[in-house]
């Protein structure tokens, strides 16, 4: 995706409908950690759904969900808002996190929540409690420069890509190092061992 593809505006995207936003909002409230609710007013709450909603409305699996967009006008509470919308695998939230740490930015919240969706053959959201499970991760940050939030999206895609390499690519790797390790075996082999 080119970095114009990326600063498409929001409008260009189809309005989601109020029962996949209301489903969205209370997915992200449902499981929230103790303090992640902290200040997040209930029209906080309804933009933040609208924006995972119509950032996840098109999306096939296998594919990535990702924008980001600045929030907030007065001192103190200018941030940047993330949402990703993705197949639900481990390490999702660790690696966002971290990319984000190592850009030296601050997370003020961050919800998780995974639900079941349904989508139709050209990967458009048409409903939220059945269907696949679905990651989604609505991040509030510190806001950055264009510059830094262009370089962070495009962080976050490559992380992103590699877990997903790594999630689907682990039982192969697994077999590999076995197979390896009845190579290797001998008596007292260590490097067997290891491998094992």
């Amino acid at each position: 995706m080119t970095l114009k593809e990326m600063a498409k505006p929001m409008a260009a995207q189809p309005v989601a409908d109020g029962s996949l936003i209301s489903a969205v909002r209370d997915a992200l409230i449902s499981n929230a950690l103790p303090g992640e609710l902290d200040g997040f007013t209930q029209e906080d709450r309804e933009e933040a759904a609208e924006f995972v909603v119509d950032v996840g409305a098109r999306r096939k699996p296998g594919e990535l969900a990702l924008e980001m967009k600045s929030i907030g006008g007065e001192v103190g509470k200018r941030r940047m808002r993330l949402a990703i919308v993705n197949d639900d695998m481990p390490f999702l939230v660790d690696s966002v996190a971290g990319a984000i740490a190592g850009r030296e930015l601050g997370i003020h919240r961050l919800l998780h929540p995974v639900v079941k969706a349904t989508r139709d053959d050209k990967g458009k959201l048409t409903a939220i409690g059945d269907g696949k499970p679905e990651s989604i991760i609505y991040i509030e940050l510190d806001r950055a420069d264009a510059r830094r939030r262009q370089e962070l999206v495009e962080e976050l895609r490559a992380v992103l890509t590699n877990v997903r390499n790594a999630v689907t690519d682990w039982r192969d790797m697994l077999a590999c190092m076995e197979a390896d390790a009845e190579v290797l075996d001998g008596p007292d082999d260590e490097g067997a061992a290891l491998l094992r």
